[in-house]
């Protein structure tokens, strides 16, 4: 009569670790697959995300797209010129946005297409996904990259003039977009600038007038201003007129994100909107 084998005790041994480690790697695989499936929209409530540099390369104009996620599934998209908003669905990975209302702001080349190009981003539903700080919505080949916002500081950012703020409405015009007025305001109080003509300098102090969080108003007493004295013609004498009209004595800066809206307290009727320079390597 054969006799029966018996399995050697170290075989057996190591056939228990390899299938246990099998069953550990399925386990870990499906949890991962089912994070990247089903993830968590109520993440991005209240939160604001401005597209990466790359993104940026393809938006008409040079973005940024601004996307911010509201209560009730709600979204606010800006890539330049106008506003939209509206309601958003989400289905696991999925996102589609329903019809989005915008403004009726006209805006010069390149950025009269860019309103086209957010129209055909929320077309169609997204496949969205969010690791870190960093949101992706993509579409075949289509992919849009976008890092959560912090607001920036009022002093020692680099901001740049986008639109003026008057009794008549917000403007902007391919002459502002040109010549680029900015403003820069010191942690040691010094305002250095530029008009679209002339240089600026002369001192400037912030100081918090109440709230908190995104959009929270800061007081900033300038004083002392000063230009460089080139005659400036044209447009570009208008747009420095309005520039430094709002900084004389107080103003009021509002901060959101890469945005302040700074409007002048003696005449409140005129303001700036500005944005973070984008050759400042920030965002």
């Amino acid at each position: 009569m054969p006799r029966r084998r018996r399995a050697s005790p170290r075989r057996t041994a190591r056939v228990r670790v390899v299938a246990t480690g099998m069953v550990l790697a399925a386990a870990l695989a499906a949890c991962d697959s089912g994070d990247e499936s089903n993830p968590d929209p109520t993440l991005l409530t209240g939160k604001t995300y401005v597209s990466t540099d790359t993104t940026d390369a393809t938006i008409p104009g040079g973005g940024p797209l601004v996307l911010s996620f509201g209560a009730q599934n709600r979204i606010s998209a800006n890539a330049g010129c106008n506003g939209h908003g509206g309601a958003v669905e989400f289905d696991g990975d999925k996102l589609t946005a329903g019809p989005l209302m915008g403004t009726m702001m006209a805006c010069p080349p390149p950025r009269d297409t860019v309103d086209k190009w957010v129209a055909d981003l929320f077309g169609g539903p997204l496949t969205w996904s969010l690791k870190g700080r960093t949101l992706t919505l993509s579409r075949g080949k289509l992919e849009v990259t976008l890092d959560q916002r912090v607001d920036r500081a009022v002093a020692g950012t680099n901001w740049r003039v986008k639109s003026l703020i008057s009794d008549k409405g917000i403007t902007t015009s391919r002459a502002l977009e040109s010549l680029a007025p900015t403003i820069t305001i010191g942690a040691d109080g010094t305002l250095r600038g530029f008009t679209g003509c002339n240089q600026i300098s002369g001192e400037a102090t912030v100081s918090r007038s109440g709230g908190s969080g995104s959009g929270a108003r800061q007081t900033v007493e300038f004083s002392e201003v000063a230009t460089t004295r080139k005659a400036c013609a044209g447009e570009s004498g208008d747009i420095e007129r309005a520039v430094l009209a709002v900084l004389t004595g107080e103003a009021t800066a509002s901060v959101d994100g890469d945005r302040m809206r700074l409007m002048n307290v003696a005449d409140p009727s005129i303001g700036l909107e500005l944005t973070v320079r984008r050759d400042t390597g920030s965002k």
